[in-house]
């Protein structure tokens, strides 16, 4: 089930025009209607729509147009839906938005600094110091489509550790139930980003141990739908490009965390594209 802000009194005014066609023209209705931006359910929703509302807003006045942030209750529903067409401007993994590009000619524009570092934790009374540690027991995550779970599965791999053959990849529902995980013996090792870690809460965060930060990965993109119209398409990324200069943007930063968004390069893309088949058979079997 998709989740938005609530409009605003001016939004909810444009939007009941909307139930009156014959007071506007066609073209006036369709300028109204509200830009979903999609962003993908890296944390819950209720974070996730509190942190963006800074950036909700500056869209919303800088376009004259209402704006509804919406998400999806999983990375592969929200996949499906960004594929789909279901939103106009989407902010989603690295990963995932590059089969998007490849598979439904979704636009990529921009993407959000810095890099994501991806961790290696462990518990803090069950260290370990070597990853073949984990052979024949098993290593926690939270999504197996995420980027940094992917890189890590070929950072074991380099390191002549195979997930799926030499230990077992087993999935939490969240940040707390990975953490939870390291609590027993069979998990001596938990997958996460930056991100991930800082979301669980303080006291269980205590217990635990980064043992290396194994890899950074470019950060979410910021793309348009397919088939957008010109006109619109541009309207959208010039106010996108504003955005981080403005006190709604440095507001946003202090709240996620993040410190920049740039125009992405093909450099960027070309990054992924060790993990696009990977992505897409998981995305299948989710």
């Amino acid at each position: 089930m998709m989740v938005g802000h609530r409009l605003t009194r001016r939004a909810i005014g444009a939007a009941s025009l909307l139930c009156m066609p014959s007071l506007l023209p066609s073209r006036a209705r369709a300028q109204l209607a509200p830009l979903q931006f999609g962003v993908m359910p890296n944390v819950s929703a209720r974070v996730l729509l509190a942190q963006y509302q800074p950036f909700r807003a500056f869209l919303e006045q800088d376009l004259a147009r209402p704006v509804e942030v919406v998400t999806a209750p999983g990375l592969a529903p929200f996949h499906e839906r960004t594929v789909a067409g279901a939103y106009g401007l989407v902010v989603t993994a690295a990963n995932l938005g590059r089969v998007a590009q490849r598979d439904a000619g979704l636009v990529p524009f921009a993407i959000y600094e810095p890099r994501i570092p991806g961790l290696l934790v462990t518990h803090r009374d069950r260290p370990i110091t070597d990853i073949g540690a984990i052979r024949g027991r098993q290593v926690a995550m939270t999504n197996p489509q995420s980027l940094v779970a992917l890189k890590f599965i070929h950072w074991a791999r380099a390191a002549g550790v195979t997930i799926g053959r030499d230990a077992t990849a087993v999935h939490a529902r969240n940040e707390d139930s990975l953490a939870q995980l390291l609590t027993g013996p069979a998990t001596p090792l938990a997958v996460m980003s930056r991100g991930e870690f800082n979301a669980i809460g303080p006291a269980v965060r205590e217990t635990l141990v980064v043992w290396q930060q194994f890899i950074t990965v470019p950060g979410f993109l910021v793309m348009l739908r397919a088939g957008m119209p010109e006109a619109e398409a541009r309207r959208i990324t010039t106010c996108v490009t504003r955005f981080p200069a403005s006190e709604a943007g440095r507001q946003f930063f202090e709240l996620t965390g993040f410190r920049g968004i740039r125009p992405v390069t093909e450099a960027d893309l070309a990054e992924l594209d060790d993990v696009v088949d990977e992505t897409r058979s998981l995305l299948r079997s989710a």
